[in-house]
């Protein structure tokens, strides 16, 4: 029985449907303009400053930690 109705829904698809579907997805990729190029570098750009910045903040609070403490034996 289900052999039959999937015969019947593939009947349906016209042969232009059939053979766009089978096309490979790969071969609609466009390259990124510069425009989208600008984007991807600003938004690196901006990642990688938060990201030092972080790093920076939590190196000065281990660095205030090590000094406090060193104040305290003293």
């Amino acid at each position: 029985m289900k052999f039959k109705k999937t015969a019947i829904q593939e009947a349906k698809e016209s042969s232009s449907v059939f053979f766009q579907n089978l096309r490979p997805r790969f071969l609609d990729w466009q390259p990124p303009t510069e425009e989208e190029k600008a984007l991807a570098v600003n938004a690196r750009k901006e990642a990688k400053e938060a990201e030092l910045k972080r790093v920076t903040d939590l190196a000065k609070k281990r660095e205030a930690e090590r000094d406090a403490g060193r104040r305290r034996t003293r």
